[in-house]
């Protein structure tokens, strides 16, 4: 193998610095930078090196450094025959953490239709959740159908929380409107972590047929936020009352914390985005500006006063 990878490998398990002194970092170790630099890998001249050496290697701590470093490359690369050696390895590895950790770098790459997706399903079976939660987790982002199949296995059999939240997560990339009846049936469900990645993924699956259902979510539903992008992404100017009465449900007291989307955006900045598309001729909406810079201004967080004197001119026409 290479002398890089090689010293790549040996960087990653090398605890020459540890114990680590009071109050240092551990992103200060070798093994930290090591990890960091093989997430970055994309030499695809490489793969076929660490298949060769994972298959001869006995020692698991080095296998386990080099399935990391053929993971990234293969996501850096969408490289199917690293995706399919990793796929192939599950049924070779008994470690129970070793494999959950595989299955969680599986989860991250591409699977196109017509891959075994074998080794990933019947991990799902397993009885150790380690293994079980990150092939449920491995099935994300597969073409292949039968990955859908045993998503849609696991929400209509588990009564564990996890493996659902997993599943619902995995099939907003792996499934498709077949899903939505199974999804949509989670929405009651007493945790609101299932119920939220439900809706989630019906957001990712669905299309206008479901602005009903996401109105119908943001009015009663539990998980307000999500409702509302679905509300905006199907709805038209005829959804802009219950924008309106979404936005005055969060200011009628002060919020105890500040939840933000991945992109940095409150649900009342994400409203108020439709809402000023929809501002001419619409005196409510102009309504709802006067009253979030007047009388309700201190109930707000910084970020949206800053968003309303940014975009003040579309609302004082």
């Amino acid at each position: 193998m290479d002398q890089y990878l090689t010293e790549l490998i040996d960087r990653m398990n090398d605890t020459s610095d540890w114990p680590l002194p009071p109050g240092v970092s551990s992103s200060t170790t070798i093994s930290w930078a090591a990890l960091r630099e093989a997430e970055k890998l994309d030499n695809t001249a490489y793969i076929p090196q660490l298949v060769t050496f994972i298959n001869a290697e006995k020692d698991a701590k080095r296998r386990k450094s080099a399935y990391f470093t053929l993971a990234h490359i293969g996501k850096n690369t969408n490289n199917r025959q690293a995706m399919e050696f990793l796929i192939s390895r599950i049924t070779k590895e008994k470690d129970k953490y070793m494999l959950s950790s595989m299955l969680e770098q599986i989860g991250d790459l591409e699977k196109p239709a017509g891959t075994d997706l074998t080794p990933l399903i019947e991990a799902v079976k397993s009885s150790a959740w380690q293994i079980r939660q990150s092939a449920i987790k491995a099935l994300s982002r597969s073409a292949e159908k039968t990955a859908e199949a045993a998503l849609l296995e696991v929400i209509s059999t588990s009564k564990n929380e996890y493996d659902l939240i997993y599943a619902n997560m995995a099939l907003s990339t792996s499934g498709s409107p077949a899903s939505l009846p199974f999804l949509i049936k989670l929405l009651e469900h007493k945790k609101q972590d299932v119920s939220g990645t439900a809706l989630g993924a019906i957001l990712k699956l669905g299309d206008a047929s479901n602005l009903d259902l996401f109105r119908e979510q943001l009015e009663q539903g539990k998980n307000k936020f999500t409702a509302l992008h679905g509300v905006i992404k199907y709805g038209d100017e005829k959804v802009v009352p219950d924008l309106i009465r979404r936005v005055k449900q969060l200011i009628a007291k002060q919020r105890a914390i500040e939840a933000i989307s991945t992109d940095g955006k409150t649900e009342i900045i994400v409203a108020l985005e439709f809402l000023v598309q929809h501002v001419a001729g619409n005196p409510e909406i102009k309504k709802l500006y006067e009253l979030l810079t007047g009388k309700k201004s201190a109930l707000l967080w910084d970020r949206e006063k800053k968003w309303l004197q940014t975009f003040r001119h579309y609302f004082i026409v």
